[in-house]
């Protein structure tokens, strides 16, 4: 519902429009060679419009099974504390996607391992002082510019390998990522998997201790062994912290970090791959809302918000409040079930599909969709598309297959991430998503492009918007385009190229088809997957803002996904995962996905996602298909 005050009901009529079905009628981006997917036309057979209405408005129809529900989900009873710290509610962000439409008029940089001048994407790493301080190495600045990396002394006068120089604040680490050397590896003079140090961290440990300088203090406010970010204690437990072996050769670290005035980050021994992304507040920020209801059993969001500004950002300190511990605990217990805070209660609508026939739900009252879940049942959700119409548009800006919407087109690879995710419930399928979706006016049309009759489900949670989102618009495109081998770095694969403001929530990367012969080098048969040392590189306007160190490096993982496959690990995470690396076919197919929460990017002109097609330039033909999502504000 989207008000205390007002009642939503339901009514049932037949929309006298046509709608057709083509992925021409969304808008596309133009650098994405898309083939043109025509299917037949279809007819409206069914139709549901919300909206406010008198008590004796039809009432709204109950599945008639119990709607998908995880295995354990986040506890909903709101943080005691009256008024959160800015790093309480930073944290709530990881479990609570309500604030994600929000932007913070933030700027971002990532400072990587990434070498600039090297065709050899192997080289995106430190194997030596030289090239740390080297001019192939470094970091792009806000300006765009190349700086190098230093070695300088440090605190107690031995030297430092500062990988994050000076930044002013205000500002936070919203993602740290490490990798450091792989447990089974030729490079190695030895085979070492069976050491505990290597198979479990990655020999991550030679890297000595980090320091984190803040505000312009003279000595590190924390000086820790590189370890103690990974390992899984507070201040950064498991799984918002993960190591080599329960990150599938990544060491990656989400707790925010924030810094008031400045920060710099050294570490005491020279680090290999990296990825640290900061998120620098400019000087006049939009205020951080928070969203909170009258205190009710159930969280739900009936009352009218109370919305309250956030204090004042202060520099992180690893002694935490309770009432920042009991926030935390949520978070980690959300990413440990991949269950986020959705407030309300989710209603159901069924249908049954003739041929060649579509449904419509349409919301006429301004709200956000806090979350929906389409069931279908299963070997079934190939013939579903899915439209959503924002604010009585005429093209959807939403427009794709059901499963390449929410996974892949090619084939069926269930995942349960916090934002997304496609999950088995009995004989059906459920494709969820969790992305905040306000309008001031919706309409869902989902189609059946088959030729039986098709039962399904769409259920979805309705809450009031969250002052300050009104104008955020989700959109989504799937994409899909053959890149053939070259000689040159020319001619990556364009996930999205688009032109506004908004923030930048992720995307879904899939690769197949491989061709191994390679124009400027020979590949032998173990070296399987040779594409994925190609970078995904996120520009925001006209910067590269998220450069990358290789595919599976920019999916939180690292070594080419190094532990999928074996027994007892894992592969799929909240945020990011690889749901397919095929080693049994000759096309070396994989798909990967990651989601952005308050690493979320935001632009003000222009976002541009480009991903490499090759190990030495693009000298790789491999087809991709993807997926990217981003919010767009009207």
């Amino acid at each position: 519902m989207f008000s205390h005050t007002l009642h939503s009901r339901l009514f049932t009529a037949l929309f006298p429009a046509l709608w057709l079905v083509c992925a021409a009628c969304a808008p596309t981006p133009t650098p994405i060679a898309t083939p043109a997917i025509t299917p037949r036309p279809v007819t409206t057979a069914q139709a549901i419009v919300i909206a406010d209405a008198p008590a004796s408005a039809t009432p709204m129809p109950t599945a008639t099974r119990a709607p998908y529900q995880p295995t354990a989900t986040t506890t909903l009873t709101p943080t005691p504390a009256p008024t959160p710290s800015f790093w309480q509610l930073q944290v709530e962000n990881l479990f609570d996607l309500s604030r994600l439409p929000l932007t913070q008029n933030s700027v971002t940089t990532q400072f990587t391992s990434r070498n600039w001048v090297s065709r050899e994407y192997f080289f995106d790493y430190f194997i030596d002082d030289g090239n740390f301080e080297g001019p192939n190495y470094g970091y792009l600045d806000e300006q765009n510019n190349r700086i190098s990396y230093r070695i300088v002394p440090g605190y107690d006068g031995k030297p430092e390998y500062e990988i994050v120089p000076r930044v002013e604040g205000p500002g936070e680490i919203v993602r740290l990522w490490f990798a450091y050397q792989q447990h089974q590896s030729y490079n190695n003079p030895q085979d070492m998997s069976q050491n505990e140090e290597w198979g479990n961290w990655g020999n991550l440990g030679a890297m000595g201790n980090i320091r984190f300088y803040f505000d312009d203090e003279p000595a590190p406010r924390m000086d820790v062994g590189i370890k103690e970010l990974f390992v899984g204690k507070s201040p950064f437990p498991a799984p918002l912290a993960a190591f080599y072996a329960s990150a599938n050769g990544g060491n990656i670290n989400y707790v925010p970090i924030p810094f008031a005035r400045s920060l710099r980050v050294t570490t005491t021994g020279r680090p290999r791959l990296m990825q640290i992304q900061v998120k620098r507040f400019l000087p006049t920020p939009t205020p951080i809302t928070r969203a909170s209801h009258s205190a009710q059993a159930d969280d739900s969001p009936r009352a009218a918000p109370r919305v309250e500004t956030a204090p004042t950002l202060q520099s992180f300190t690893p002694i935490l409040a309770p009432a920042e511990q009991a926030t935390l605990d949520q978070a980690a217990h959300a990413w440990r079930t991949c269950a986020p805070r959705v407030p309300g209660e989710y209603r159901a609508f069924p249908f049954t599909l003739a041929p060649d026939t579509a449904a419509a739900i349409a919301f006429n009252s301004p709200g956000t969709v806090a979350g929906l879940r389409v069931r279908v049942p299963a070997d079934r959700e190939q013939s579903v598309w899915l439209q959503i119409f924002w604010d009585d548009e005429s093209e959807p800006s939403i427009n794709a297959p059901l499963r390449a919407l929410f996974g892949t087109a090619e084939r069926l690879l269930p995942y349960a991430a916090l934002p997304l995710g496609i999950v088995t419930d009995g004989d059906d399928l459920v494709f969820y998503n969790n992305f905040p979706m306000p309008f001031q006016s919706a309409r869902f049309v989902l189609l059946n492009r088959s030729d039986a009759p098709l039962p399904l489900t769409f259920d979805a949670v309705l809450r009031e918007t969250v002052p300050g989102t009104e104008r955020a618009r989700l959109r989504a495109f799937y994409g899909s385009r053959r890149v053939t081998r070259r000689e040159d770095a020319g001619d990556n694969y364009v996930v999205i190229d688009v032109k506004g403001r908004g923030k930048y929530l992720g995307l879904i990367l899939n690769a197949w088809d491989l061709d191994r012969e390679a124009l400027n080098m020979s590949l032998p048969q173990t070296w399987r997957f040779p594409y994925l040392e190609s970078n995904v590189d996120v520009w925001i306007d006209g910067r590269l803002a998220l450069p990358g160190t290789g595919i599976e490096d920019d999916f939180n993982a690292s070594y080419y996904y190094v532990f999928t496959g074996y027994p007892g690990y894992n592969s799929k995470y909240c945020l990011a995962g690889v749901t397919l690396l095929d080693y049994d076919t000759l096309s070396e197919p994989s798909s990967q996905y990651r989601f952005y929460l308050n690493d979320a990017p935001e632009f003000r002109d222009h976002l541009r996602v480009e991903v490499q097609h090759g190990n030495k330039g693009n000298n790789l033909s491999v087809t991709y298909s993807s997926t990217a999502f981003w919010y767009e504000m009207r």
